[in-house]
Formats: C-alpha cells, sequence, structure tokens
C-alpha cells in the first residue's frame, strides 16, 4: 500500500498558513504560487455559506499566481482580498449599491497597484454593507455576509466580507476599510486582527468614500506580525524597535470606553487586562475629559457626501453623478438618511476644513497620552458580540450603533487603532480588545499588538459549517 502523498497534505495545510509563513515558502519555492491559490480555492468552497465575495475571476486569479512567479519581492505570490470599495483594474468596484454595479474604474487604487505590482495575487472583491454605511452586512444587492464562528450571526461591518474571508481561512489577508470602526468592529466580531492605520498614512485615492476626512485603508490578518509585514509594503519606514510588556504603560479610560458591556464580554476582557498585568503591565485607570460632549458635538459621518463621491467620481471615471448613487441606494433606510443628507448640502462649496470638536478631541487624546505617560489606550473594540442576522433585509437598516462606539473616537481623532482578539465567549462567539495610540505610532503600536499576542492563547479557528 502507498504511503501519504506529502504533497496532498502540504496543500491540505496551506488554508492555515499566516502571511509569513506563505510568503516564506514562496520565497523557498516550497510550492507555487497557483498551487496555493488553487488550495485556497478548494477551501473557500466548503465556506459558501459565508457569502464572503461579490466578484472573483477565477482566470484572474491563476493568471495573476503565473505572473508573481517572475516578480522578486518579499509578498509575492501573496493571496488578499479586497474591500468592494477600492478600486481593482478588471473589477467593478460596487459599494455593494446598485448605481456602481457595472462601474469598472480606470485604474487599481494606488494601495492595490502598489501591492499587485510587488506580486500580490487579488482572489476577488469582498462583500461589504451597502455603501459602506452599516453593521449588518445585510446586503440587497449581494445577499448576507455570514459569521464565520457563526453563520446565524452576522460578521460586522462595514468589511464584513474581508473579516470573514480571513477569519475563515479563505485568504491569511484582506483590504477593507475604516471611516467610524469599519474595519476593527468586523475584526472583533470574527476573530481575527484588524489594523486601521493613523488617516493619511495610506492613500485613500481609489476609494468610494464615506467621510474623505476620515475614510483609510487597512488590514485583516490573523496576527500582529503578519500586519506588520503588510503595513510595511503600504507605508515603508525604519524598523521599529520591540516592545516589552514589563513596564509598558497603558490606559484605561473606563468611564467611556467600559460603559454599557455585554454580560458575555466583560468576563473575556476583564481577563485578557488580568493577564496584561501578570506580564508586568501597568495599567493607568484613567479617563478622557469630555470624550462624549465632544463626539455629540460632531454628529454623523459624511458631512460631504456630494463633495466626497464627486471627487470619486472624477477620479475613477464613473459614468453616474453622486445623485445617481445616492437615489438608487437599496436599502431604502440607509437611502433616506443619505437623501437627506444630500439635501441638506445642496449648493454648499465642497468643504475641506476640519471640524472644530474633531480638533479638539486630537488635543484631549494628545494630552492624555503626554500627562498619563502611556504609550496606548485599550479597550473592548465593542460593547457587544455578533448577533443575528436580520430577517429581512430590506427592513435590517445599518444595525445598532453600539458596534461602532468605541471606535469612533479613535476614528474622528485619526488615531492608529488595531483590534486582536481576546478569547470566545462561552458561546463560543468572538470579542476583541482594541489599542489606540497617538498620532504616527502605527509601528509601535503594532509591536505592542505583537507582545500581548505572546501572552495570549490564540483562537481556535471557526468550525466548518455542517
Amino acid at each position: 500500500m502507498a504511503g501519504p502523498d506529502p504533497a496532498a497534505a502540504l496543500a491540505k495545510a496551506l488554508h492555515e498558513l499566516s502571511v509569513r509563513e506563505a510568503t516564506q515558502a514562496l520565497a523557498a519555492k516550497t510550492f507555487t504560487a497557483e498551487a496555493y491559490v488553487d488550495a485556497l480555492l478548494d477551501w473557500q468552497r466548503r465556506w459558501q455559506v459565508l457569502n464572503a465575495y461579490t466578484q472573483q475571476d477565477v482566470d484572474a486569479v491563476r493568471a495573476a499566481a503565473r505572473r508573481a512567479a517572475s516578480i522578486a519581492a518579499p509578498i509575492a505570490g501573496l493571496p488578499i482580498a479586497v474591500k468592494d470599495n477600492i478600486d481593482v483594474a478588471g473589477y467593478a468596484t460596487t459599494a455593494g449599491t446598485p448605481a456602481l454595479r457595472h462601474h469598472v474604474p480606470r485604474s487599481s487604487a494606488p494601495v492595490v497597484q502598489s501591492l499587485i505590482d510587488q506580486g500580490v495575487v487579488v482572489m476577488g472583491k469582498a462583500g461589504l454593507h451597502e455603501m459602506a454605511a452599516g453593521g449588518t452586512c445585510g446586503n440587497i444587492l449581494f445577499g448576507q455576509i455570514r459569521n464565520p464562528y457563526d453563520p446565524a450571526m452576522v460578521p460586522g461591518g462595514s468589511s464584513g466580507g474581508s473579516a470573514a474571508a480571513v477569519a475563515a481561512r479563505m485568504v491569511p489577508a484582506a483590504l477593507g476599510t475604516d471611516t467610524a470602526g469599519s474595519i476593527r468592529a468586523p475584526a472583533a466580531y470574527c476573530g481575527c486582527v484588524g489594523f486601521k492605520p493613523t488617516t493619511g498614512r495610506y492613500s485613500r485615492v481609489g476609494l468610494v468614500p464615506g467621510d474623505v476626512r476620515r475614510d483609510t485603508l487597512g488590514w485583516f490578518a490573523r496576527s500582529c506580525a503578519d500586519v506588520e509585514l503588510l503595513d510595511a509594503c503600504c507605508a515603508p519606514a525604519g524598523p521599529a524597535p520591540p516592545v516589552a510588556l514589563k513596564g509598558l504603560r497603558l490606559g484605561v479610560p473606563r468611564a467611556y470606553f467600559y460603559a454599557a458591556l455585554e454580560p458575555a464580554v466583560a468576563p473575556v476582557i476583564d481577563a485578557m487586562l488580568a493577564r496584561l498585568q501578570d506580564a508586568g503591565v501597568e495599567l493607568v485607570e484613567a479617563d478622557i475629559p469630555g470624550i462624549g460632549d465632544l463626539l455629540a458635538q460632531l454628529g454623523p459621518m459624511g458631512r460631504d457626501l456630494a463633495g466626497g463621491l464627486n471627487l470619486y467620481i472624477a477620479e475613477s471615471g464613473a459614468a453616474v453623478s453622486a445623485e445617481d448613487i445616492v437615489h438608487g441606494i437599496a436599502d431604502p433606510q440607509l437611502r433616506r438618511g443619505m437623501e437627506a443628507g444630500l439635501a441638506a448640502q445642496a449648493g454648499q462649496p465642497p468643504s475641506t476644513a476640519g471640524h472644530p470638536a474633531a480638533d479638539a478631541l486630537k488635543a484631549a487624546y494628545a494630552t492624555y497620552f503626554a500627562a498619563h505617560r502611556v504609550a496606548a489606550v485599550i479597550f473592548p473594540t465593542s460593547p457587544e458580540v455578533a448577533y443575528p442576522v436580520p430577517v429581512d433585509l430590506a427592513a435590517g437598516g445599518t444595525g445598532p450603533v453600539a458596534m461602532i462606539r468605541n471606535t469612533l473616537p479613535g476614528a474622528h481623532a485619526g488615531l492608529p487603532g488595531l483590534s486582536i482578539p481576546a478569547g470566545l465567549t462561552a458561546a463560543g462567539l468572538p470579542v476583541g480588545i482594541e489599542l489606540d495610540g497617538p498620532l504616527g505610532a502605527d509601528l509601535t503600536l503594532l509591536k505592542i499588538g505583537r507582545a500581548i499576542e505572546e501572552i495570549t492563547p490564540p483562537l481556535p479557528p471557526p468550525p466548518l459549517p455542517g
């Protein structure tokens, strides 16, 4: 009787590889990029229930994998998913909304093109909440995206497809976007790492806007080490020194960020904080004064909806108007809200000015970091865990605002934010814990995340459906 086939055994495990493991194996020619994407394509068939992709061109994926063999770069051959509000040449950029369903942009977003030039293979466009403006990812045009840890639950949003694909091991990494928490919240719900860089660190060109002052591309992966490698490919910078947990000072602003936690969330967060203290972290119990009042003054995102959409239309060559996009939104509740915003802004010139309350919020964070000598603040990414998918997509709306309660302040302030898995609830749903650092402290934040991962038991992978 013939023994086990080593190649077949290796193929079965390819979906479990981290970004670093995959890129090292590809560089060593342990397997080809084409074999890698074929293994992932086979694996994703088991996860069709998640509905993670809006578009996928298998022939183009395999052709890109073959091209990667001739590219000498650290990430050549790495497969990623890209959220479907980011331009990728050859794919429509739909933003999950009817008016853009057939809009194929002139070129890829600069961040995506840079990754493609380095040999990255785009596996497809990942699904999202319509117009990246909600958390259920119950998309009327493309259907409901589901949570890998329990497909009866939402994945969080708006980058739910990217988060679900990474958590289910369909890809080792994915690009998402974050305006108010759209990377960090689904990362927490789906049990993966979500990184929102300092606003402006990555180019926002080629992104269908939610609010151009705060929109940013960012990463999903399964470790902070993987995000660190990916970030270096998007925003090259000198290496940051490792961070030791012993003596590290982290702020714990309980008055706002720890309020109204779901009963299932609190014990997981408490266990993580206790683990950090045992490792020598100094948890500084101190609140950020006035944060709730400042957020109330800021109001909703998208203060220049028409201006942002018109900017994107000009950049990408979309053959629609801002009004076409807004009036064509499939979700009735979302459409009414955006139409009201569009009407309120009618006749006003595009604004590039900041908001006084946002400037005050940035100043409050800067004062907090300096006065308490903390490297970052630490708090539950979301006060809640994943909840059941909407029964009626047309009545689902954007979802509870509690999902982004804790991610919103850092978004308004432009801070880098990193959500990492803290553990599972008794029901087996992931809980995330977030670190927000000072403006520009992205690399230090990722090093802190890596140090925390070393003392945190990894989450088990989600169970296969059925």
